[in-house]
């Protein structure tokens, strides 16, 4: 809900790129709770850049997204579908939200059937309804580049199974892939079987995932010419500059812009007409900044309106009027020209709006006429019924097929004018958020959701619209209607962005979860059943939440440290509530998504984070419930004891069971604290830092403690480049390394972000939950440490962001950010044989990957014990039972042609009785 910012860089031949951030907060219109959030997206951008940077540089390292996919590809995994003896228990089920959706992008109808949609989320990559969107499935494997910006289909007769999707979002990266770089893409998709398989263009991937250096990395859109039926012509706007194919992507041609040197457009667009006309925009720092059209078999032609190579144009959005291909439009921020807005905050926002009339020769001068509409452009001076794109972030422009004088333009909110903007008297804010709503009890509109990103037409009937926006995807069986009328068809669409997760830790089978979300809030669910909608207890951007023993009471909090108590009825609606986060001096700054724990063997006591301090609640039952929107003092006290490093604030807590009352505190420069007796009059802070091992200035995202044993903890540092995972045995005291094959040379493994010591009757499993998936092992050994990667089919390479157990009943919940939730049990170590296999087979090796027709397994066997390799399908399916090979001790070789299977992700396992290890890979 606040405008853009900047995040970070990323270097091309030297330039600056800048990729920009986003922040939103919503309330649901049934249930009016809120408060003032001060919503802002510079601190989101803070919190995501210092967490996940590399300390040494500042910066999110290029291309990470990339680079450790094809890290993740090389670890162990423990397919627990496979291995029928595992102790473990479980397999991992999807819990949902069925009902919420995360932020989309691309959107589009199959003109060949109509029931047929194809989503892309930024988060959670393509996903396919045959229903008319009541229900969808994935079809975009888990291991691929999430992050999905624009989707279109091959219209032309006898072509439309084929379609394209772009990747890599160069405006508004989501906190979910935590920073700028995270959300660069890996080129350009396509798919022939009509959106059920994809497989991406090849020389749209640089096949250099470490540097960013191709760019295809960062595409705002491709699209299709239709006009041509002999053809596969596409045109796509990258970073910097526009390109064009003629024969479905295996070549490109540059249209404008440029792909290296000095200067780029860091903004693009294209659209082109039925007839073949094609219209590109550039924004305006780069040497083929403006709008430019061609025609068929012609040059480009200039045809900026007047006024704009003077000022400066940001992002700029193209509109084509579907009924006439001479009238198009152009919506653009536009700083200090066209009209200003101003946002809920009352911070100003420049937008323009043009229609443009082509009339004959090149389009120029007499032959284009220009019509400057911005003055039209919504503004009333309320909070929330202005125009305001947050800096270009959510931009669109869209003229109904049928009827031209009707518009569509969105920012936060989505507006539609009948008489084309040419004055403010015909235009209704159609969804979005409720213009009407004021701080703090702002709303949305019904059954809508701010930040517009697409809308869609039917081609049977314009008036039945889709819609693409930081909720999801939603209908209206008629964008006419006054008012119009919209529909959640989020019903399994998975891409929900979870930061956090709680669980009852005191009822043995107790089924509630709550977790908080991205831009939608914290959700609670009490059932297995994964059909069944989530409920919202609390808004915003949700941040993290905890259930007392025995679900008496609830706590969810927002961005920037808003904390609520509340009560909830069964299926998790507030029956009351009640803001609790302490009166605190304006100095202290809290974290975009600030930590608090309570304790786990009295819930009347709670730990907040507040910058360098830390506040205690020892009296959270007696809080009553009134409705009250504002901080309280009521039962906090404030610790005599504070961080004592210069520029540290507290990022993480963990708190000891046995024994009780130990409060261990992160901070976000790498040092650590172990507080005993937290609960009494005076606690004292003792710093147990490693100083000579801990990252410097890394960021402490978690830290874990046995429920057994207060002196074993985990520390988990976030950056990228640091090593990741320390653990101590005699309460931090002494630190040892524990990451072990999550860590590459230099450091170069993913993201680390949880960790979970859940006792067993056997022993301790730990749980690692990572930038890309979840990993777990039975034994923590210094950096000899194995780490598994488990539910590849489930959870794949999606993040995890934060995990919750239950040591009663071994139930666990992992939150993903942009695949929703999932539940498994644990009441035993994990049955892996891995340690077996490692004896018999090392340096396996599996290359090329991705690979097109023969693949190569190198390997050294270490003693006369037999082994096979077999191939699986990702859903681990049998492919081939036996690859022939050399048994010879010592190195060995294996070929083996995949030329004639179908295209996506296998897995090659080597196997010894019980014991094996596996190898993913993806043929393309």
């Amino acid at each position: 809900m606040k405008k853009i910012y900047l995040l970070s860089f990323l270097l091309i031949s030297g330039v600056s790129v800048l990729i920009f951030q986003k922040s939103n907060s919503t309330i649901n219109p049934m249930q009016q709770q809120s408060f003032s959030d001060g919503d802002d997206a510079v601190e989101r951008s803070k919190w995501d850049l210092q967490r996940l940077a590399d300390p040494a540089t500042g910066r999110i390292p290029q291309n990470i997204r990339a680079e450790e996919l094809q890290f993740a590809s090389t670890l162990p995994i423990l397919e627990t579908t496979y291995n029928a003896t595992s102790r473990s228990g479980a397999g991992f089920q999807y819990r949902g939200p069925v009902n919420v959706g995360g932020r989309t992008r691309g959107l589009a109808v199959d003109v060949a059937n109509e029931n047929i949609i194809i989503a892309g989320s930024v988060n959670g990559g393509i996903w396919r309804s045959i229903d008319g969107g009541i229900t969808w499935n994935r079809s975009w494997a888990l291991n691929e580049n999430m992050a999905v910006s624009w989707i279109a289909q091959d219209q032309r007769p006898g072509h439309t199974n084929t379609w394209y999707a772009s990747t890599g979002e160069p405006v508004g990266a989501s906190s979910s892939g935590n920073g700028s770089a995270y959300y660069l893409g890996n080129g350009i998709y396509t798919s022939t079987d009509n959106g059920l398989t994809w497989a991406v263009i090849a020389n749209t991937s640089s096949g250099t995932p470490h540097s960013f250096d191709n760019v295809y990395d960062l595409i705002y859109k491709v699209v299709t010419d239709n006009h041509d039926t002999s053809n596969a012509i596409l045109y796509v706007a990258t970073y910097g500059a526009i390109f064009r194919s003629v024969n479905g992507g295996s070549t490109w041609t540059l249209q404008k812009g440029n792909a290296s040197g000095a200067s780029f457009s860091y903004y693009t667009d294209v659209e082109v007409t039925s007839t073949g006309i094609v219209y590109a925009a550039l924004s305006s720092d780069g040497p083929s900044k403006g709008i430019w059209r061609r025609e068929i078999s012609s040059t480009w032609t200039s045809i900026s309106p007047p006024g704009w190579d003077a000022g400066t144009v940001e992002r700029c959005v193209i509109g084509l009027n579907p009924s006439n291909d001479n009238q198009v439009y152009f919506l653009a921020e536009t700083p200090n020209m066209g009209k200003r807005t101003t946002n809920y905050k009352g911070d100003p926002e420049w937008t323009s709006l043009w229609k443009y009339t082509y009339v004959s020769g090149n389009g120029t001068g007499a032959g284009g006429i220009w019509e400057d509409l911005s003055a039209n452009i919504p503004y009333d001076s309320s909070q929330f019924g202005n125009f305001n794109s947050q800096g270009g972030y959510d931009l669109l422009v869209r003229v109904h097929p049928s009827n031209q004088n009707i518009v569509f333009i969105g920012g936060t909110n989505v507006y539609r004018s009948t008489d084309g903007f040419t004055t403010m008297n015909n235009t209704t804010a159609i969804g979005g958020y409720d213009i009407a709503s004021t701080l703090p009890h702002y709303i949305n509109y019904p059954n809508n959701h701010s930040d517009q990103h697409n809308l869609v037409f039917l081609p049977s009937n314009p008036d039945i619209v889709y819609q693409a926006n930081d909720g999801g995807v939603y209908k209206s069986a008629n964008i006419q209607a006054n008012p119009v009328v919209w529909q959640d068809i989020n019903n399994g669409y998975n891409t929900a962005q979870f930061y956090t997760v709680a669980l009852d830790h005191a009822t043995p089978g107790n089924d509630i979860i709550m977790g908080g979300t991205q831009d939608n809030g914290t959700w609670f669910t009490n059932t297995t059943n994964s059909t069944v909608p989530w409920t919202q207890p609390g808004r915003g951007d949700g941040a993290y939440c905890a259930i007392d023993n025995g679900h008496n009471f609830y706590y969810t909090s927002r961005q920037q440290g808003k904390l609520m108590k509340s009560t909830l009825d069964i299926n998790g609606n507030t029956i009351g509530f009640n803001r609790i986060d302490p009166i605190s001096p304006d100095s202290i700054i809290y974290k975009f998504i600030n930590p608090f724990v309570l304790d786990p063997n009295n819930n009347n006591i709670m730990y907040w984070a507040a910058g360098n301090k830390i506040y205690r609640n020892d009296s959270l039952t007696s809080i009553p419930l009134s409705g009250n929107w504002d901080t309280i003092s009521t039962g906090w006290y404030l610790f005599p004891d504070t961080i004592n490093h210069a520029g540290a604030a507290v990022s993480a807590f963990g708190i000891s069971s046995s024994p009780a009352n130990r409060l261990y505190v992160g901070t976000d420069k790498n040092f650590i604290y172990r507080v005993d007796n937290a609960n009494g009059p005076a606690p004292v802070m003792t710093e147990v830092t490693d100083n000579v091992n801990f990252p410097a200035n890394a960021y402490i995202n978690c830290i874990a403690v046995d429920p057994n044993d207060a002196d074993h903890v985990i520390v988990v540092f976030s950056n990228y480049r640091v090593y990741s995972l320390f653990y101590s045995y005699d309460g931090g005291a002494t630190w040892t390394k524990g990451a072990g094959n999550l860590e590459g040379a230099s450091n170069a493994g993913p993201s680390l972000r949880w960790a979970s010591i859940i006792p067993t009757a056997n022993g301790n499993v730990y749980l690692v939950g990572s930038s890309t998936g979840l990993y777990a092992t039975n034994l923590l050994n210094n950096t000899s440490t194995v780490w598994m990667q488990m539910a590849p089919n489930e959870i794949g390479n999606l993040v995890v962001d934060m995990i919750d157990f239950r040591t009663s009943d071994g139930y666990v919940a992992i939150a993903t950010h942009g695949g929703g939730m999932f539940s498994t049990t644990i009441t035993d170590t994990l049955s892996t044989g891995i340690h077996i296999i490692d004896a018999i087979v090392s340096d396996l090796k599996v290359y090329p990957n991705p690979v097109r027709d023969k693949v190569f397994i190198e390997y050294v066997k270490n003693d006369d014990r037999a082994v096979v390799f077999r191939l699986y399908d990702e859903r681990g399916r049998l492919v081939a039972k036996n690859l022939q090979g050399s048994q010879d001790k010592g190195k060995n070789l294996i070929t083996y042609d995949v030329s004639t299977l179908k295209k996506g992700v296998y897995f090659i396992r080597v196997e010894t009785g019980s014991s094996y290890k596996s190898r993913k890979i993806l043929i393309l």
